[in-house]
């Protein structure tokens, strides 16, 4: 199984739909067809509708044949840190997301290669792809009782694309093709485009694009940081114990009323991936997204656990802060860029995790360069030779041929552990730029880079989509809302209107591939590369019951064939 072009199965994702199938222990039933409205490859012209579809198995829902098992708590092995509760503004939607919804969600029924109704029943597409109209599901209540209504969506969206002064949306910039969104009735809401998006769906489809209530926000001056607020979602809030866990219970009064199965979540803190192992081999846990590989090993030779392994768009990266000195010279970032050898990180970090050498386009991508191209790249292939040369040239053109000191930022963790010194090291020995490693909580890592208080910062940063256009225009795009660095390129950026608006696949291709050239001549960042999970769950759980006997656990916890 592939997944469609254009989607990926992020960690996210994983969580927020697991939580409301997980103790189904029966084989499933053939899926029905969701009539999805999303295009079927980055390059498609958007669809014309969805057909209504209410809150059962006709909406692509994930349903068990036979009797599904209901009851329990699922207990989970991951980081569930937050630096403040309000997704829009970086809160973690890892653990969040399970007490809200979207309008629309990807399939897992069909490998996320389709977009299906959640708080939107249906959806209707003008010809010139320029108006989207959702038709919303009747009767959805979020946990404080209050009615679900066009008002939520029109205000949670206007507060992503127009924040009001004091409120961050790191979500705004994947919404520049929107003019506004305005509520028709109560139960249906129209989105304005200024310009066509083939993979306008699947952002809506993102686990970050939740709905807040319009009330929630007016009562908290548009601002959640310190407020968990109510959601229509399938778990409700019951207690955080700060480092430690969350636990969730079940919505009793959730609109689909044959979901969730469990009575409830305990997500347990557990940042170190060999210990998430560990608590899966031990019984301590009934799963883990993303455990230490050497754990994985041990995992796939038992019989009382099952291991799998997830292609994933997310990627590794130490990007820069442009607005320092002398990170502000591209041939300075250039030259690190060179000097850094990619298959070393990669090996360092193999006891941990997979990480592919890949270019600014992640594999999987129909516009990325081949693997075997890469591989012959100055500043990707193996023979460093010729690119520190390069690069040491690079450093005394730019006024630095006896190297500089700065800091490297890492939040705590194997990235701290393995790859931050890693860096540091090829760094002095390669261009004897000195650098001091400052170790931070994982959760309070964006909120640094937020603040412009850091030189270089190692993170992990992905999104849901494979396609260049919407994360170059958060991340490296001039003004983005995820370009911490403040990076800026005006021919850049002209380049990206271009892919944005451009239709022809030839075409496209080409502009894009003149894009990663000017990248790996002016980069914004160093990309390590993009990443495989190694999830791994019990078949001894009461309700975690082994994936082998699911036909949809291939979905679940397979990203390709």
């Amino acid at each position: 199984m592939k997944l469609r072009t254009g989607t990926v199965w992020t960690v996210l994702s994983l969580l927020l739909v697991l939580s409301l199938i997980l103790a189904a222990c029966a084989p499933a039933a053939a899926p029905a067809d969701a009539g999805s409205a999303a295009a079927s490859d980055a390059e498609a012209a958007p669809a014309a509708m969805a057909p209504e579809a209410p809150g059962t198995a006709d909406d692509g829902m994930m349903r068990p044949s036979g009797e599904p098992k209901h009851g329990g708590i699922l207990r989970t092995a991951f980081g569930v840190t937050t630096a403040h509760f309000d997704i829009h503004q970086g809160g973690s939607t890892s653990v969040l997301a399970h007490m809200y919804n979207g309008l629309v969600r990807l399939n897992l029924v069909d490998g996320l290669r389709s977009v299906i109704p959640d708080l939107a029943t249906s959806w209707d597409v003008s010809e010139d792809g320029l108006t989207y109209v959702f038709h919303l599901r009747e009767g959805v209540t979020f946990h404080d009782g209050e009615p679900f209504t066009s008002a939520d969506v029109v205000a949670t969206f206007n507060r992503i694309m127009d924040p009001p002064e004091g409120v961050v949306s790191v979500f705004k910039d994947e919404l520049v093709m929107v003019d506004s969104v305005e509520a028709v009735d109560d139960l249906t809401v129209q989105f304005n485009l200024n310009a066509p998006r083939s993979y306008f769906l699947d952002l809506l489809a993102g686990t970050g694009m939740v709905i807040y209530s319009a009330k929630s926000l007016a009562e908290n001056n548009n601002d959640l940081r310190e407020v968990i607020a109510p959601g229509t979602g399938a778990f409700k809030y019951v207690e955080y114990q700060t480092a430690e866990k969350w636990i969730l219970e079940r919505n009793e009064n959730y609109w689909d009323s044959e979901l969730p199965y469990v009575d409830g979540l305990e997500l347990l803190h557990v940042p170190a991936w060999s210990d998430r192992g560990t608590a899966v081999l031990t019984g301590q846990a009934d799963m883990s997204w993303n455990v230490a590989y050497e754990t994985w090993v041990e995992g796939e030779s038992r019989d009382d656990v099952s291991v799998n392994k997830l292609a994933n768009f997310g990627a590794y990266w130490l990007f820069y802060n442009t607005t320092k000195e002398p990170l502000n010279d591209a041939r300075v970032r250039r030259a690190m860029n060179l000097a850094v050898s990619r298959q070393n990180l990669i090996k360092a970090f193999s006891s941990q995790e997979q990480i592919n050498l890949t270019r600014w386009v992640p594999q999987g991508d129909p516009y990325a360069t081949p693997p075997e191209e890469i591989a012959t790249l100055p500043g990707y292939r193996e023979d460093k030779t010729a690119d520190i040369e390069e690069a040491k040239a690079l450093l005394a053109e730019a006024g630095y041929p006896d190297g500089f000191s700065m800091e490297l930022l890492a939040a705590a963790g194997p990235q701290a552990e393995l790859l931050a010194p890693a860096i540091q090291d090829m760094l002095q020995r390669n261009l004897n730029i000195q650098t001091e490693i400052r170790i931070i909580e994982r959760s309070l890592l964006v909120e640094e880079q937020k603040a412009g208080n850091f030189e270089l910062v190692l993170d992990t940063r992905g999104h849901g989509l494979s396609d260049i256009s919407p994360r170059a225009n958060l991340w490296w795009r001039t003004g983005g809302s995820q370009n911490f660095g403040q990076y800026s390129n005006a021919d850049f950026d002209a380049l990206l209107d271009q892919i944005d608006s451009e239709l022809d696949t030839t075409v496209r291709a080409d502009l894009i591939r003149q894009a990663e050239e000017l990248l790996d001549q002016d980069p914004p960042s160093l990309l390590i590369g993009y990443t495989f999970h190694l999830p791994m769950w019990s078949n001894k759980s009461d309700v975690f019951c082994s994936m082998r006997q699911v036909e949809w656990g291939g979905f679940i916890l397979s990203g390709q064939e």
